[in-house]
């Protein structure tokens, strides 16, 4: 094949993307200062700012002094992140939240709703999209003004598709979520499995800025993890995720959901939680826990667990010991193999203070490294129920997009 030459429409764009990726991360700089960081011409950054200022996609944010050259001023640029605004959707197996932020990553308004599994999920769908023009309207925003939706769902998803091969615990078969809603809302929908969309928002909002291998942990109601490589997300061609909840802890175990036998999943899942404490709680192990749930150990569940996993009963640390250990342990096996430069735990189950200090413990009993912040809470914890799907809408949409305006 003969050469083509470079595309030099390819070439702006991938300008333009890094421009914007970096004043995300950086916030506000000079485009001198750009030119030096990215290695890029001056005129060639002058030129691209001036069309982005045009379009609304960056501002002028005032002047400061030049170091070093006395009476000289620069004016700084920065992303103007009122430009767009994203609907965000996260599916989850107890609840789905449908959210409406600005490009920063600040929200504007939400609605939660039961996740009806149950439902068609055309039908279910449907009663999401009719919740985000709802929110839409409420906050006065016109479609115009909407970048995108970004969705994020438990379970293998083909992001190219927008396809939710199976939503654990929601639906048991192929559910094609992207064209559905965007039936619904005539606007573009990036769709991405959940822990894989929180660590997108992780590289855009959180320590993704600063770091450029990461481990992520999510524990609550099942176990999820992602990785990232080189400042990327890993992402397989057969859509598959970093599952370590799906490592195989116990031989010919209990089915799990995933359909083998023996994942972790089937330990350490808040079902699978409540199920041991249940099985382990009398008035002699657990006389609070027993009191708290007036005797009948059958009140013990996964969908109140926040209420009583605190309580202060030594058989209920011996058994929650337990399962956090088990959970330590695959995660220690899991560091080891990628040697990631930070780990980053959310979820459910980290949100307990008693859970969070009992799993740093077996980590750093297993390795003494693990100690003293390389295994650290997410900062984004906060914003779980949509930073995830927003933060796949901003990247694919907006940031690696470079303008939605050619």
């Amino acid at each position: 094949m003969g050469y083509t030459g470079i595309n030099l429409g390819n070439v702006k764009m991938s300008n333009r993307s890094s421009i914007l990726k970096l004043l995300n991360d950086c916030g506000a700089m000079s485009r001198k200062d750009i030119a030096i960081e990215l290695g890029l011409t001056p005129a060639t950054v002058t030129l691209i700012c001036t069309e982005l200022i045009s379009a609304g996609i960056l501002c002028e944010k005032g002047e400061v002094e030049e170091e070093r050259r006395a009476g000289r001023r620069k004016v700084l640029i920065d992303i103007n992140y009122q430009y767009r605004y994203v609907l965000s959707v996260s599916i989850e197996a107890a609840k789905t939240c449908v959210a409406i932020s600005n490009l920063k990553g600040l929200c504007l308004g939400a609605k939660w709703m039961p996740t009806d599994g149950g439902q068609e999920p055309e039908k279910f769908l449907k009663t999401v999209a009719d919740e985000g023009k709802a929110l839409m309207w409420e906050q006065g925003i016109t479609k115009d003004m909407v970048l995108g939706i970004g969705v994020s769902v438990p379970g293998p998803v083909s992001r190219r598709t927008g396809i939710s091969q199976h939503a654990y615990r929601i639906w048991n078969k192929a559910v094609a979520v992207g064209e559905l809603i965007g039936k619904q809302m005539d606007l573009p929908v990036i769709v991405e499995n959940n822990v894989k969309a929180f660590a997108e928002g992780e590289l855009i909002y959180g320590n993704g800025k600063e770091w450029e291998n990461l481990l992520f942990i999510k524990w609550g109601p099942g176990v999820g993890s992602a990785i990232i490589i080189q400042g990327r997300l890993y992402d397989s061609q057969n859509s598959k995720t970093a599952e370590i909840g799906h490592y195989i802890v116990e031989k010919d175990g209990k089915q799990c959901r995933c359909g083998r036998k023996g994942c972790l999943e089937t330990k350490v899942a808040t079902h699978a939680i409540a199920e041991q404490v249940r099985a382990a709680c009398t008035e002699e192990t657990m006389p609070q826990l027993c009191r708290l749930m007036e005797g009948d150990p059958n009140r013990i569940e996964a969908r109140n667990i926040s209420e009583w996993i605190e309580t202060e009963d030594e058989g209920l640390g011996r058994v929650l010991d337990d399962i956090i250990e088990q959970l330590a342990r695959v995660a220690v096996n899991t560091i080891t193999l990628l040697a990631p430069d930070k780990v980053i735990i959310y979820g459910e189950m980290f949100s307990h203070l008693r859970v969070e200090e009992r799993f740093l413990h077996f980590c750093s009993h297993y390795d003494a490294s693990y100690h003293g912040g390389y295994i650290v809470k997410s900062e984004l914890s906060d914003r779980i129920e949509y930073i995830g799907p927003l933060a796949v809408a901003v990247n694919e949409l907006f940031l690696l997009a470079g303008s939605q305006e050619d």
